[in-house]
């Protein structure tokens, strides 16, 4: 009996809220995050499906009508304050190319670099969790709140596979 009570509390834990409006949140397939209020998960934010785009933004994400050449969204009305973070996760990769990404480190740091465009990425990482690859890339709006680095490192930083 002391068993499912653990399993039940270990479970509670993990899908408590972080913080004050922080909630664990499913990317799909197995990857959640904490978001912090005022994020939101992404759907179909583009076109390919693989490697599987998995996004979550501080702003409703409308897209253009066609994605930039390399597959990434081409956002419509990007906000100036706006941040978007899209990580693709290379489901056909195998276990020899997976040991060229980095292990999941803990301690996310974000640039200060500014999207140049819709299709220019501001920063990124690769790393692998949970046995499988990811690559995530951060738009920012040119005046993005210093803010919302520390949240995306902090979303980063609470990256969870099952």
């Amino acid at each position: 009996m002391l068993v499912p009570a653990l399993a039940l509390a270990v479970l509670a834990a993990m899908t408590a809220p972080a913080g004050a409006g922080d909630q664990r949140t499913s990317l799909g397939g197995g990857v959640s995050v904490v978001l912090p209020r005022g994020w939101h998960v992404v759907r179909h934010a583009s076109e390919v499906t693989d490697p599987i785009p998995r996004a979550f933004a501080t702003f409703h994400v409308r897209l253009a009508r066609h994605s930039c050449e390399c597959g990434s969204p081409d956002i419509a009305g990007f906000p100036r304050d706006g941040a978007f973070v899209l990580a693709w996760e290379y489901s056909r990769i195998t276990r020899r190319d997976l040991r060229y990404f980095p292990v999941h480190a803990e301690d996310f740091r974000i640039g200060r670099s500014v999207i140049s465009d819709n299709c220019a990425a501001s920063d990124g990482r690769t790393f692998r969790a949970g046995g499988r690859g990811f690559d995530v890339r951060i738009y920012l709006g040119p005046d993005a709140p210093a803010s919302a680095r520390r949240q995306i490192a902090a979303i980063l930083d609470s990256w969870r596979v099952t």
